[in-house]
């Protein structure tokens, strides 16, 4: 499956579109009224939850995932199913494996740190810029009706996308790309979330297999502080523009491990680890 297309499918499993957008203005609407849209919609918004249900194919064989997902501004997060749960309360994120008892445990901190409530009017420019969008037609999918969109690569023409878009809220409700498919079922908009649902209390006997801390900012200075090795810093990067630097000191096994991530671009285009 190609990468690219990984990378923009997990956006959207984190993120969500929203804007206000007739039939025509599909047709018709400029990228930066698209941004405006989809911005003035998402501020409105302060909590979504939905079944998620992920098809893969791998080398011939099909994989399926489902989950529990919810997310609150402007940072609070929550994945479930019967082996995993991933969850963040804004400060603190855990990933706990049910089958075999064990977690792990992140502190967040810095600038940066809402990486669950990304910048969408730069991420839909970002994707105007790198995909042909037209407007297939209508269809009703899971009760709802949806504006049908292609996206094809600018790139590679044969790197396609097709997007189920809720016409009143601009979720995309089902996504299809090559070996690759993502539903959203049973969407809810702004509903009260408790708090215990973002935070997480190790089950009895469980083991903590890695802990640690993340710091992200825009100044590599910043992140600087937070690792003891100096950061190596690229004097060529394509004229790409440096989009953050994420640190992390984490203790796995008994061993700590310090690794500076840069990342370049848009769209992440380079991305460069020290550790």
């Amino acid at each position: 499956m190609n990468y690219k297309y990984l990378i923009l499918s997990l956006f959207l499993i984190v993120g969500i579109f929203f804007a206000g957008c007739t039939e025509q203005q599909v047709n018709e609407i400029n990228a930066d009224e698209i941004a405006k849209k989809m911005q003035e919609k998402y501020e409105s918004m302060k909590s979504m939850e939905a079944d998620v249900l992920i098809t893969m194919n791998i080398m011939g064989q099909t994989k399926t995932m489902q989950y529990k997902y919810a997310f609150e501004k402007p940072n609070k997060f929550y994945m479930e199913n019967d082996e995993f749960l991933m969850v963040c309360d804004g400060k603190t994120c855990y990933s706990y494996d049910k089958k075999k008892n064990q977690y792990t445990m992140m502190e967040i901190k810095g600038e940066e740190n809402d990486i669950f409530n990304p910048d969408y009017g730069k991420f839909i420019k970002s994707m105007l810029k790198n995909f042909n969008v037209s407007y297939l037609g209508e269809e009703h999918y899971n009760g709802r009706k949806c504006y049908i969109l292609e996206l094809i690569s600018k790139e590679n023409p044969k790197e396609k996308m097709k997007m189920y878009v809720d016409e009143e809220y601009w979720q995309p409700l089902k996504i299809e790309m090559e070996g690759m498919s993502i539903e959203y079922k049973n969407v809810k908009f702004n509903v009260d979330i408790p708090d215990e649902r973002f935070k997480f209390t190790p089950p009895e006997g469980a083991k903590l297999m890695s802990s640690g801390k993340m710091a992200m900012s825009k100044n590599i200075d910043e992140v600087q502080k937070d690792v003891s090795f100096k950061i190596l810093v690229p004097k060529y990067t394509a004229n790409l523009k440096l989009q953050n630097a994420m640190a992390t000191k984490q203790k796995i096994n008994g061993e700590d491990i310090e690794t500076v991530i840069l990342t370049y671009g848009d769209s992440g285009e380079l991305a460069i680890s020290e550790t």
